[in-house]
């Protein structure tokens, strides 16, 4: 490292909690990370943004909870990453300067002349209100917006604390005869404040009939809303047992939530859906869960892994011309076969599945013919019954199933197989495992019998038993609900072509048929 050099410091809001609400902007600045430095209510999904190699520090801390770094010694890490010319992305929940100390971390970096950014982020103040149905300002209903934090209520003098409480306080506090009760009160960080809060509002003559709610987790699948007045939200929020992170509204427009709420009507929501599909495969599954309000736990079952090319492989490449067809069976095999293709000519291409055609596409392949089934029995409908004299190459999985070939053997032509790739299989995470014998998990879905084999041997039967007396398996075809039922386990099975979209609309049927058990 050159003499003299300093990095970089983007401080950068992640938003409220899910992780497709952070910034193009933050996004492109954690791809430049070589440390990354998040806040403990961060979605560590955003970090699938970053490089590989690049260095992730635990720092901040959930209310009342594990505490990994207090704040002057996250400003002097700050500090000492950017002086050994590092390029430091500080995450924070919501937006760095809105309640979020942002602005300390920028002091001491301006104080050492270290150069910094500062990314703004979607606060929790404008957005969670908006998930929980619940608009801030309204034309009919409040013009006035006003936001405090009640982090600091049990040293605020204008809660009536004595004057060695006020003494300790480290800001102003907050002068609550100053806020109008005909506006929107937003409170940050004040659950546990709130019985005082709520006493002194009434104090100063505040209608107690007033709508409030207090919103947990908000914008993220676990949310959970409460709802009210002014009078009665203390005792409902102790009866729902609501914790940290938690916003709360007072104000008419609070009445808005039932009419107005979206989010918590999607089919899914309050629901946990574990995935088992392969990492590289489980994202696409995961985001139409979501999308449909879930909450999902990913564990693969399964890992992918391409083969080298060897001597067969480097034979079957130089005779290309001599096949009649190349049958490509899976989005992976498309990936890994059009690597080996580049810049020669291939013979026509037959793909199983729009996803698989769709695969070849993206890499600038030409598809001659698809099968709109998912399965090997979609691709032998695509040839006629008379193949004598014809040559295919069938590039699958080593331990792929021997349907395709055998049928076309049968029906007299040559089918040379190549060994794109082979699938591992992997036991579920702790996380998961913990998740499952706690019974909070509804569903869990299943896309190939190998990640039911590897289910099978992660769970005890008894184990087994426990969970799908009230959770749901759910298959994507019938091959895949062969295997459960093999393991004594009754599944249900997507209808339609075994796409994803299939399967998450049969997660949608099976649990709005089957009530939450806890």
């Amino acid at each position: 490292m050159k003499k003299g050099l300093r990095g970089l410091v983007y401080l950068v809001g992640a938003g409220p909690g899910r992780p497709d609400l952070m910034t193009l902007r933050g996004v492109e600045c954690l791809r430049r990370a070589d440390v990354v430095v998040l806040d403990a209510l961060v979605d560590r999904r955003v970090l699938s943004h970053c490089s590989p190699g690049v260095k992730i520090i635990e720092a901040g801390k959930r209310g009342g909870g594990r505490v990994f770094l207090r704040q002057p010694a996250i400003n002097r890490l700050l500090v000492r990453l950017a002086k050994s010319g590092k390029t430091v992305v500080r995450v924070k929940g919501g937006d760095p300067y809105f309640f979020g100390r942002g602005a300390e971390e920028a002091e001491a970096l301006a104080d050492q002349k270290i150069p910094f950014e500062v990314v703004p982020g979607v606060s929790s103040v404008t957005s969670v209100p908006g998930f929980a149905g619940i608009p801030l300002t309204h034309r009919g209903h409040a013009s006035v917006l006003t936001v405090v934090t009640g982090h600091e209520g049990r040293e605020n003098p204008y809660l009536g604390e004595s004057a060695g409480q006020s003494e300790r306080r480290r800001g102003p506090g907050v002068d609550w005869t100053k806020i109008s009760p005909s506006g929107t009160l937003v409170i940050l960080m004040g659950l546990k404040q709130w019985p005082l809060i709520s006493r002194r509002l009434l104090g100063l003559g505040w209608p107690p009939t007033l709508p409030a709610a207090a919103i947990q987790w908000g914008s993220c699948a676990q949310q959970k809303t409460v709802r009210g007045t002014l009078s009665t939200l203390s005792q409902r929020v102790q009866q729902e047992k609501l914790g940290a992170p938690a916003l709360l509204i007072v104000g008419d427009v609070a009445g808005f939530g039932k009419k107005l709420d979206w989010f918590e009507k999607r089919p899914l929501f309050g629901k946990t859906v574990l995935v088992t599909r392969a990492r590289d495969q489980a994202s696409a599954l995961t985001a139409l869960l979501e999308e449909a309000g879930a909450r999902v736990i990913e564990s693969p079952l399964i890992a992918i892994t391409p083969l080298p090319l060897d001597e067969k492989g480097r034979r079957y490449l130089k005779n290309l011309s001599e096949y009649d067809g190349l049958l490509v069976t899976s989005a992976n095999g498309a990936q890994t076969v059009a690597g080996h293709l580049r810049g020669r000519s291939c013979p026509p291409l037959y793909a199983i599945g729009t996803k698989t055609a769709a695969a070849l596409r993206a890499e600038g392949l030409s598809v001659y013919r698809t099968a709109e089934n998912f399965q090997s029995e979609g691709m032998v409908q695509l040839f006629g019954q008379d193949l004598r004299g014809k040559q295919f190459l069938f590039a699958r999985a080593r331990d792929g199933r021997d349907l395709i070939e055998s049928t076309l053997v049968r029906r007299g032509a040559w089918v040379d197989l190549w060994p794109l790739y082979e699938t591992r299989p992997l036991a579920l995470t702790p996380e998961a495992k913990q998740e499952l014998l706690s019974g909070q998990v509804d569903a869990v879905t299943f896309t190939s019998s190998s990640t039911v084999t590897s289910f099978m041997k992660s769970l005890r039967p008894r184990d087994r038993r426990l969970l799908f007396s009230h959770a749901r398996a759910v298959s994507i075809g019938p091959l895949t609900s062969q295997a459960l039922r093999a393991g004594g386990i009754r599944p249900l099975q997507a209808k339609g072509v075994a796409t994803v979209e299939d399967l998450v609309r049969a997660v949608i049927v099976a649990l709005r048929r089957t009530p939450k058990v806890r």
